[in-house]
């Protein structure tokens, strides 16, 4: 059985296991995560970013991010802070991204616009079993 570990800030574990970072995930991305989830056989890490304790701790995000294997953020999700980082994040190559706005500028950033965690499985294809080796 795999073993899998929950972060929050401030809080980093820095091991060889592939990461996750969830940014401010609603309740049905946070369900089909762990769907996901339940077929991984190697040890993995979640970085969970959602009502931080001591207000919002933007350098915590910021290199949380840079330092995961994918970082999923639901952007309609994210309090106003967070979403005036979104264009950093979404121009980020380990960004996938969901929102339900149609005009959004995001688009010619990135290509990694997500509808669901089926989206991103599609895209990401084998990496992740690749990364495990």
């Amino acid at each position: 059985m795999p073993e899998i570990n929950l972060i929050t800030s401030p809080d980093r574990i820095l091991n060889n296991s592939i990461s996750f970072l969830l940014v401010y995930p609603s309740k049905g991305i946070k369900e089909q995560f762990n769907n996901l989830i339940k077929n991984f056989d190697e040890s993995f890490n979640i970085y969970l970013y959602e009502n931080p304790t001591d207000d919002h701790q933007p350098d915590w995000l910021l290199t949380t991010a840079k330092l995961v294997d994918y970082c999923i953020i639901d952007l309609d999700n994210c309090p106003q802070e967070v979403r005036d980082l979104g264009s950093y994040f979404v121009s980020q190559n380990n960004t996938y991204w969901l929102t339900n706005g149609e005009e959004m500028f995001y688009n010619k950033l990135s290509n990694k616009r997500i509808y669901s965690l089926d989206y991103f499985i599609d895209k990401i294809g084998g990496q992740i079993e690749e990364k495990a080796k």
